[in-house]
């Protein structure tokens, strides 16, 4: 499994980073650091609109957040796919992957789900919690990657 995962994040840098077979060192540039800084924001604004769209549950399990962060795997798997397929332009990955999902998904949140269902006495929904969440996450991103595959692809010089 360790090998498939150096591949593919092998193939992932070849693909983002077609220069000459190469993986360019990581670039922090003014427009790379404000590309993920905006998207962070916008991402994390939708978690928090999203958070409060969906009512607290009675037992204490963190609805909210298991949805957003089970969602975000499955958009992240989707558009890792898709921009796999392609040339996408060199900020769609800061933007879209690091900055929106890095704030629209929340490990903290998690973790904070986990130790507040273990302090008030429900230890073993906390670990249910902790669980559901890496192993439906994990479920997503698979199945988003599924679904990215699938998308329609322009190919380079194709009319929009």
């Amino acid at each position: 499994m360790l090998g498939r995962l150096r591949d593919r994040e092998r193939a992932e840098a070849v693909a983002l980073h077609p220069h000459r077979g190469r993986t360019p060192r990581p670039g922090l540039g003014p427009r790379v650091i404000a590309e993920v800084a905006m998207g962070g924001a916008l991402g994390a604004l939708a978690r928090h609109l999203l958070g409060e769209a969906i009512p607290a549950s009675e037992t204490g399990f963190p609805w909210n957040t298991f949805t957003v962060n089970i969602l975000g795997c499955l958009i992240m798997g989707a558009l890792t796919a898709y921009l796999l397929r392609g040339r996408p332009h060199p900020l769609a990955r800061p933007f879209a992957v690091t900055g929106y999902l890095g704030g629209f998904t929340t490990f903290s949140h998690l973790i904070d789900g986990v130790y507040t269902l273990g302090d008030d006495g429900r230890a073993a929904l906390g670990i249910g919690y902790a669980a559901a969440s890496v192993v439906l996450g994990w479920t997503s991103i698979a199945a988003g990657f599924r679904i990215g595959r699938r998308l329609p692809h322009r190919e380079a010089g194709e009319e929009p």
